[in-house]
């Protein structure tokens, strides 16, 4: 019983720092995957700080297609990055629907799971065809099913209203993890044609960019940024090419800032756990006096006694690292499989875990140790 609550402390520490460490490198994987669905090729052109700002510094649709010309297939898509929300009301319902503004071949870039009818082509772009591409719960929401192609939702678009015709469904498949980050959903999703909500002055601050794969993404972004502040009588630095990647990397350095933080916290009850092995044995070396003066006088070595004590500490500490680890394991598996979130458990973590558990036992078991090798055999013997 002494025992196993000395080994708590180690418990408690062990357990902590492989959870906290696990459930951050399984973040590290679901921001993974988000961010491979969002596209690592993935940017926005955005116009920066400028002094003596001008209407003409805002990017048009013809800075678009021109950048689209100029760079061929560096760039495998480029539009505006918009959108408009409205409410619609459908009978005694009232939807408020999200709806992104795109250009053809979207879905080219995007993974869109199309459930019935089509997306959005380049003959709806040309024609700014007042069409809308509906989310399935915008469906259901609206017209109590999900296959609403052929049907008709009347939304407010700068002011105006306008009929839009249903020619698509898709499905939204967002991880369960995503969907309990993002929290309980004010607007549901759509497409439209950006042309049939903005006329060709419309003046947007940013665009959103796809890079070819065959390109690096922060190369293309120069060339990019450097040619549309030539276009625009600009300098380079007046224009911003925020990549994917950098916004992925910024939230993974968050991230594992926090775990090295809470690990770090966790872990003191580690120096807890060392302190109360060196007192259980130090207590041990007092109860077995009389034992290692029967031993030394027998013949055994001042190291041989040492080397025995270190190891009893040494167990107590590998034991508790084993149940700290397992536990650990436990409570995140537990943990992950309540939210649905895909658990990571770095073996390497594991190893350095029980490792360090040891020498945890190893430091702290040295002194009582050291005090019983150096017992005198007689004084021992006269202990009682």
């Amino acid at each position: 019983m002494r025992s196993a609550l000395t080994m708590l402390g180690i418990i408690i520490g062990i357990s902590s720092v492989i959870a906290i460490v696990s459930i951050g490198d399984s973040m590290k994987g679901v921001m993974d995957d988000i961010y491979k669905d969002i596209g690592k090729n993935r940017a926005n052109l955005y116009v920066g700080n400028i002094e003596d700002f001008r209407s003409t510094d805002f990017f048009y649709i013809e800075d678009a297609e021109v950048l689209k010309e100029r760079f061929g297939d560096k760039i495998t898509y480029i539009a505006p990055s918009e959108s408009v929300r409205s409410d619609v009301t459908m009978g005694k319902k009232v939807v408020k629907l999200n709806m992104v503004c795109i250009d053809a071949g979207y879905d080219k870039v995007q993974h869109i799971k199309m459930l019935y009818g089509r997306m959005i082509n380049q003959n709806d772009m040309d024609r700014k065809s007042k069409v809308i591409v509906l989310e399935e719960n915008a469906a259901l929401k609206l017209f109590n099913k999900e296959n609403a192609t052929g049907k008709t939702v009347r939304v407010k678009i700068n002011d105006n209203l306008e009929d839009m015709l249903v020619v698509g469904v898709y499905k939204n498949e967002d991880s369960p993890i995503v969907s309990l980050m993002q929290g309980q959903k004010v607007y549901e999703d759509s497409y439209i044609p950006y042309t049939a909500a903005f006329p060709s002055d419309y003046a947007f601050y940013m665009l959103d960019v796809f890079v070819g794969s065959n390109y690096s993404v922060n190369s293309v972004g120069n060339e990019i940024t450097s040619y549309i502040a030539g276009l625009k009588n600009r300098q380079a630095e007046n224009y911003q090419f925020y990549t994917v990647e950098e916004d992925q990397e910024s939230l993974n350095s968050i991230v594992s800032g926090m775990s090295v933080a809470v690990a770090a916290i966790a872990a003191i009850s580690l120096l807890v756990g060392g302190i109360g092995i060196m007192n259980i044995m130090l207590v041990s070396v007092t109860e077995r006096t009389r034992e290692i003066g029967i031993k030394k006088a027998l013949g055994a070595r001042t190291k041989d006694v040492l080397f025995q004590f270190l190891i009893e500490s040494a167990t107590l500490s590998a034991i508790g690292g084993i149940v700290g680890t397992l536990s650990g394991i436990g409570l995140v598996m537990l943990g992950g499989s309540l939210i649905s979130l895909p658990i990571v458990v770095n073996p390497s973590s594991i190893v350095v875990a029980v490792s360090f558990s040891m020498i945890i036992g190893v430091f702290f078991g040295y002194y009582p140790a050291k005090k019983a090798a150096k017992s005198d055999p007689i004084e021992s013997l006269r202990y009682e």
